[in-house]
Order: structure tokens, then sequence, then C-alpha cells
């Protein structure tokens, strides 16, 4: 039922018991005949107050003005019985269907059980009945009312609830369709960076890897040229390493396209460390030396990789630009971060310029949270300098 037709039939339900008080009066009473018009005329006032004005404060001053009517005609016409309280069951409607206020619909329904029984006393006095039957009829109307007015009240109080949440909902889809659409915007930027990001590993993977073995290649090529003349024998078997180590660049090339992971090596990576360096002294005649310091094997796998691509890198720098005889690695585990040393004593520079494999290396240190620094003096030599935190050694995907 709608608030409107609700309205409709509440005043005209007023009016018509009203009016009906006016036909069972008699022609002499005309003192009551105007209480019955100036009923009516506050009811159709109260009536339309309450329905155009929001302010609850004046809707419960009507609601009490309909009471204090409905009750003089309980206490003025006693002998048209309980039929007053037809009017408490529509007024009973209205106060619960407009009031949300436990304390509201509290004190309106002890005001009515107290005028019910003053009503029923002055009915008892001058009839001297009391008809159980007729009280318990009418108060069901009453309470009746007060159930259609919970109802009423708690179903538009539900659609109003939907209606909002309905609005909610659509915002939520407009604004999740937004989001749906800078996703897919965001997926294929991260598809284009991973992209960038695998094309710039591979390129990192195979200079760092194949470059460290170039490096040693040209060195045993320059032996070997220097030997042709003097030692045919010495100069075939520098030509036999330096065709194996023409095999294991090609071999760390299809590695590092195919996989770009740490080699599925059993030893362990202090004894990798140890081989990397001894191979590279083997193939370049530069003198190496490996000291650790704090358990090795506390080093995160996922930074491994790295730090021993790095050592191949600083090894390659140490020979090919710094013509250097000795080189130093110092690996150290101290207070939860891994420092790692690579230092020579080859010529040294005065102002570095960083190449591609120092930016590399500075790429590949940043990625994992450490710090990368390096120190030349020119004729002393050059050493780089790297701390990873231990705890922060997972890879940041950067876009």
């Amino acid at each position: 039922m709608s608030l409107f037709l609700f309205s409709l039939i509440r005043i005209i339900m007023l009016v018509i018991l009203s009016s009906y008080y006016l036909q069972m009066m008699a022609s002499g009473e005309d003192w009551r005949k105007i209480y019955v018009v100036v009923a009516i005329v506050v009811f159709i006032g109260s009536h339309f107050t309450q329905m155009s004005v929001q302010r609850k404060s004046i809707q419960v001053g009507c609601s009490i003005a309909d009471f204090i009517v409905i009750s003089g005609f309980g206490l003025l016409f006693p002998e048209s019985g309980y039929l007053y309280l037809i009017f408490y069951g529509v007024l009973a409607t209205t106060v619960f269907l407009l009031y949300d206020k436990k304390s509201v619909h509290w004190v309106f329904s002890i005001a009515f059980v107290a005028v019910w029984a003053l009503v029923s006393w002055i009915i008892y006095e001058k009839t001297s009945s009391f008809s159980i039957t007729s009280n318990i009829v009418n108060a069901m109307f009453v309470f009746y009312g007060s159930a259609v007015g919970t109802l009423i009240r708690n179903f538009h109080k539900s659609k109003e609830t939907i209606a909002v949440q309905y609005e909610q909902l659509t915002e939520a889809h407009d604004a999740l369709q937004d989001a749906h659409t800078q996703l897919s915007k965001y997926a294929e930027q991260v598809e284009q960076l991973t992209v960038v990001r695998e094309r710039t590993e591979i390129a990192r993977e195979i200079h760092d890897a194949v470059g460290h073995k170039m490096t040693a290649l040209i060195v045993q090529l320059q032996v070997a040229q220097e030997m042709t003349g003097r030692d045919a024998d010495k100069s075939k078997d520098i030509l036999t390493v330096c065709e194996q180590l023409t095999r294991d660049s090609l071999n760390e090339i299809r590695l590092s396209v195919r996989t770009l992971k740490e080699d599925n090596s059993t030893s362990s990576f202090q004894q990798n460390l140890k081989e990397l360096l001894d191979d590279f002294t083997l193939m370049t005649n530069m003198k190496t030396r490996l000291e650790h310091e704090g358990d090795v094997a506390t080093i995160p796998s996922t930074l491994r990789l790295t730090i021993k691509r790095i050592i191949q890198e600083g090894l390659t720098n140490a020979k090919r630009h710094g013509d250097a005889d000795v080189c130093v690695v110092s690996l150290r585990i101290v207070d939860g971060k891994v420092m790692l040393e690579i230092s020579d004593d080859g010529r040294g520079q005065k102002n570095v310029i960083p190449n591609f494999g120092l930016i590399n290396m500075k790429e590949r240190v940043e990625e994992h949270g450490g710090v990368f620094e390096i120190k030349s003096v020119e004729g002393e030599g050059f050493m780089i300098l790297i701390s990873f935190p231990i705890q922060e050694t997972n890879v940041e995907v950067v876009g």
C-alpha cells in the first residue's frame, strides 16, 4: 500500500467516525455537536500537517492533538461504548508508521491504557456493566493498527535501504568497470615491461657469462699467437683451451637464453666461487684469491647467482681494463649483511667512467636492495665494494 493511499483512507475513516457521533446525538445537544465539528477540523488539519511536514517534533505534536481529541470522544460519549477505540486503532497505525523511536511508542501506549481504563470505569459507573468481549475486540483493532503501522514503516525503510544499496551497487559496478579498464591497461604495460626486462636480463646474462669467457679466450689467443713461432706444441695446447672456451661460451649463451637461472650444480656455493676463480686464473694467468668470513651457506639462493655474475664481471674488468696481475675477492657475512669486495692491483683510473659491465653490476645490486660503490686510484688498482641486506633480497620488479 502506498503512503498516499494510506493517508487518504486514514482521513476518510476519521471523518466518517466523527460524523457517526453526530447522527446518534439528540437535537438539543449542541455543545457536543460543536465538539465533533471541532474534532473533524482538528483531524483534517493535523492529518495534512503530518503528511506534509518532515519535522518530527511537529508530527508528534499533531499525534498528541489527535490523541487528546480521541480521548474526548471516549469521555464525552460513554453511551457509544467502546467505539472510540477504533479512533485509537487509526492513531496507532499512524504513530507506529511515522516514528522510529521506541520511547514515543511507549508514551502513546501507556497513555492509551490509562485513557482506556478511565473510560471503561466511566462506562461502568453509568451503565453498571463491563463488556469484556467488546473491550477485547476493539482493543485488538488497536493492536492490529500498531502492527500494520510497524509493518508499513519497516517495508518503506527496506525499500529505502534497497534503493541506497542499489545506488551503491551501481556506483561500485561503475568503479569496477573503471578498475577493470585500468587493470587491462596496467596488464598491457606489465607485459611490455616484462618483455623489456627479459631482454635486458638476457643481454646481461650473455654479457656476464660469455664476456667472462671471451676475455679469457682473447688472452689465450694472444698467448697462442706469441707461441706459434717458438713452441708449436704449446701453441696447440693453447688452441685446444681456446676451443674449449668457445664451446663453454656457446653453452653459456644457450643456458642464458633458455633459463636465465642459476646452474644446477650440486656443489656448495663457496666451492663454486673457488672453482670460478681457479678457472679464471688457469685461463688468464691472473692470480686470484677468495677470502670469506661468516657462514656463506646463509646467503639466500636468490642472491647467489647475482654474486657469482658480479664476481665474473669483476674478474673480467680487472684483466681486460686494468691488466691486473692479482685480484682478491672478499666475501663476508656480517650483521645481517653480505659484504662483497673485489680488488685488483691493475692500472686503476683517475676518473672512472662506468662501462656496460659496471652498469649491469650496479643494476643487479640495486634490484636486491644493495649498495654499490667503486674506488680507484690511478696506478694503484681498482676496487668494487658491494653490500646486500640478507632479509631484503627479493628482486623488485620496477614498473
